[in-house]
């Protein structure tokens, strides 16, 4: 996974996992996966903000 940013759904190191869905601003289209950055999921949604 040298030179790529890691995806949330394939992470299995809980702290890289806690880093990468703080705060999520986006979800995956493909499996529902929360992440902070656009990058981290495979088919970026941004998340609705709460009201």
């Amino acid at each position: 996974m040298k030179g790529e940013q890691a995806k949330v759904c394939a992470v299995t190191d809980s702290l890289l996992i806690g880093k990468l869905t703080s705060d999520a601003e986006f979800s995956c289209a493909r499996c529902g996966a929360k992440a902070h950055d656009r990058g981290s999921v495979c088919e970026p949604v941004a998340l609705e903000p709460d009201h």
